[in-house]
């Protein structure tokens, strides 16, 4: 079972490497030259911004093919994370409110995760599965 161990270790760190994305690329290009907390809120601001359109993009395309049920329900479950996004930020507001500027950068890159991870399951939907970890 041990020797399994590197083998399974590296089939993960690639499945995640495959995943990466340019928007991922730019906002490590990013952060490699932010000196500043103010510089590294700003990389994942502009980071965010881009996954915010990319899910938007893939929302739109996905309702597009949708019709009927599946499409309330898309939309449905788009406005409760919508919601669940905004909830989440607003702890994370509450949690990171006394740790000053750094706080602000633990908050940012929070809020980056969240709307990639949406971003990239509208786009695992748009795909038609999630069979393919590179999909998900």
């Amino acid at each position: 079972m041990k020797k399994w161990l590197p083998l399974a270790l590296t089939l993960v760190s690639s499945s995640a490497m495959a995943q990466k994305s340019a928007i991922d690329d730019t906002l490590d290009h990013c952060m490699e030259g932010a000196s500043t907390t103010s510089a590294m809120t700003q990389c994942y601001g502009d980071a965010n911004q881009a996954w915010d359109k990319e899910l938007n993009n893939q929302y739109g395309k996905l309702m597009k093919k949708l019709s009927g049920e599946p499409k309330a329900k898309l939309r449905a479950a788009q406005r409760n994370w919508l919601t669940y996004r905004d909830s989440w930020l607003d702890a994370g507001r509450s949690r990171y409110r006394d740790q000053g500027t750094l706080g602000t950068v633990s908050l940012s890159a929070q809020s980056v995760s969240v709307v990639r991870n949406q971003a990239m399951l509208l786009q695992s939907m748009n795909n038609g599965s999630c069979a393919n970890p590179d999909d998900c």
